[in-house]
């Protein structure tokens, strides 16, 4: 055949996807690492496993050239499948944490709920019990305190002592208090509200969540205002105007809440997104990184937006550069090896204009010209003249040679883990040969300034 062309699958394009892929998992384990010493509640063989599994992972990646291009490829399509578990796995944990603030905060309420009534039947039935009133008072403002149980079922056992002057009411709670399994001391009215999505303790509850998920997701937001309104709420007669104030704490709770989120689920990707740049090690993205990093730290969700488009353009374009130059590379090692002439940063000239012309000393006065555009996976190799005036009898035999050569290539090429097919072939004699003229012999062998890294062949 006189010319052809050709689909390639360069291993090295695959190395270089599977070392961005890596660097986006360590900074993602680096996140998971952080998130399971706050939650401290996962499973110690899960968490055995999933460090197991990602140090083998590195220790994998650490030489790749042992590895046959299969092996490469199985363990290249379990990195993404791992990012996914990793980060399920930190939501999780999240949500496991949002959980248990939420319901530290409810208990923390409803106790303070039973204080305030305890409180208030200990002025009316027993003033005497200054004490037990003061520190009442005090849990019903501020909160859990260290001794908050004990103070609760001393109370209790005071108001026992009068049990035929109490109201049923307070009756009703008194008997709650003494069930032994009811550790956390519910709420009287609890069970009743549960029932009513409208209210008070479910706002309660709603407002609960809120401050949870930004205490958990968003540790740099200051939410002391929030969690003093809710306390005043706690303080206050549910009437129409606690209603009003409940509402517009939820509203304004839920809408901090939907950004924070945001701006957590985009940390975490720009943050991604980052280390992949890195990964590339080129010159073109050190500002462009540098940037992205401010953005990160500015927590500005509009600019993060923003950052991540150009973050992921900035990828694509390292990728298709880094594939481009890894298939021309590959190409030019496997014709190196069949005796062609074949010289540093060539691959940089073909990927730059487009084509490049190579020579073999054992066939003067022919050559190959490859060609193809930078963004395809496509490439042309032709036999050509490279003078006018020859003996054109010898043409169908550097055709002829071409045709084994190109068998030669293909199974050198696969050797190395790259994967060359044939798209399009002319047969040998279809057509005369090219002829390229080069003024200076030298115009193959040029060097030039190209995007991405340039390795020796």
């Amino acid at each position: 055949m006189s010319s052809c062309v050709h689909t390639i699958r360069a291993r090295q394009e695959d190395i270089t996807e599977y070392q961005r892929s890596m660097a986006c998992l360590t900074r993602l384990m680096d996140q998971w690492q952080s998130v399971n010493q706050q939650y401290g509640q996962s499973e110690p063989l899960k968490v055995e496993q999933i460090q197991q599994r990602y140090q083998e992972m590195l220790q994998y990646g650490r030489n790749l050239g042992r590895h046959s291009a299969n092996a490469f490829a199985g363990l290249t399509e379990q990195v993404p499948g791992m990012i996914d578990f990793v980060r399920q796995d930190i939501q999780q944990m999240q949500e496991a944490m949002i959980e248990a603030h939420a319901q530290a905060r409810q208990s923390q309420r409803r106790q303070q709920e039973n204080a305030a009534v305890l409180l208030n039947v200990l002025q009316q039935r027993m003033p005497e019990q200054q004490e037990v009133i003061h520190q009442l008072s005090e849990l019903v403002e501020k909160g859990d305190t260290a001794e908050a149980t004990q103070l609760m079922h001393r109370a209790m056992q005071l108001i026992g002592q009068q049990t035929t002057t109490l109201t049923e009411q307070q009756q009703v709670l008194i008997q709650k208090l003494q069930q032994p399994e009811s550790a956390s001391i519910p709420s009287m009215w609890s069970a009743e509200s549960d029932a009513n999505t409208h209210s008070p303790d479910r706002r309660l509850q709603r407002i609960d969540r809120h401050i949870a998920e930004l205490a958990v997701l968003d540790p740099q937001q200051d939410i002391a205002a929030f969690i003093q309104r809710a306390a005043a709420l706690s303080l206050m007669p549910q009437d129409r105007q606690w209603d009003t104030l409940s509402d517009s704490l939820i509203l304004d709770l839920a809408q901090v809440t939907r950004t924070a989120k945001a701006l957590v689920e985009q940390q975490q990707e720009l943050s991604l997104l980052i280390a992949g740049l890195s990964s590339f090690e080129s010159s073109e993205t050190v500002e462009l990184i540098e940037q992205l990093s401010q953005v990160l730290a500015s927590r500005q969700l509009p600019l993060m937006s923003e950052a991540i488009a150009q973050a992921k353009a900035a990828t694509q374009q390292q990728q298709q550069q880094m594939a481009a130059l890894a298939r021309r590379e590959a190409v030019l090692e496997g014709l190196a090896k069949l005796g062609y002439e074949v010289h540093e940063q060539m691959a940089g000239s073909w990927l730059n204009q487009g084509k490049v012309v190579i020579r073999k000393p054992a066939t003067p006065g022919y050559g190959l010209e490859l060609g193809g555009a930078s963004e395809s996976e496509r490439f042309q190799i032709r036999a050509v003249a490279l003078a006018e005036q020859r003996d054109v009898s010898r043409d169908a035999d550097i055709e002829s040679l071409w045709c084994s050569e190109h068998q030669a290539l293909q199974r050198i090429l696969a050797e190395s883990g790259n994967e060359l097919t044939i798209d399009r072939a002319l047969p040998a004699g279809a057509a005369p040969l090219k002829v390229v003229v080069q003024a200076d012999e030298s115009a193959s062998m040029q060097t030039s300034v190209h995007h991405g890294r340039e390795r020796k062949l």
